[in-house]
């Protein structure tokens, strides 16, 4: 029998793409209004961009992609950590990249954006949105969990 785990990770990642192809275009479009519209200068909109990214990709995350995992400790400060840790070593691999004349910074900055995607899609699924408590072992296993009710238990 084939393990399910492959074909649900392979789901899930497909998904966290998707969603961050949507939370990036919400984020600009946002940041557009605030600098277009609203006149605001680029750095405090650049700023309450990543605030309200931040907020709007936990919750479509939380929402879509890890919505099967459970009983999750402290995620919204881990998925904001997380951010924050991917954005320094998206930079600093940007700009070892362009100091040692490897890339020109276009091409960099695909390489360093793919590497820090990849690196954070690791640690929100291991880290961030991981389940504990008595759903783990099935969210592990790449299945909905299912609720474990006193009715559930008398009828077992």
């Amino acid at each position: 029998m084939k393990s399910s785990v492959p074909k649900t990770e392979l789901r899930r990642f497909v998904m966290y793409g998707a969603v961050g192809a949507v939370n990036t275009a919400i984020c600009y479009l946002f940041f557009v209004g605030l600098v277009h519209w609203c006149r605001w200068h680029h750095h405090p909109a650049l700023a309450a961009d990543y605030v309200f990214g931040v907020g709007l990709g936990y919750a479509l995350h939380r929402r879509s992609t890890f919505a099967d995992r459970r009983h999750l400790r402290n995620a919204l400060s881990k998925y904001t950590i997380t951010l924050v840790l991917t954005f320094v070593a998206n930079f600093l691999l940007l700009d070892a990249l362009v100091r040692g004349a490897f890339l020109e910074p276009l091409a960099a900055q695909a390489v360093a954006m793919t590497v820090a995607t990849l690196v954070s899609y690791s640690v929100q699924s291991r880290w961030v949105f991981h389940s504990h408590g008595e759903d783990a072992p099935a969210a592990a296993a790449g299945e909905t969990p299912r609720r474990v009710t006193e009715t559930t238990r008398r009828a077992a």
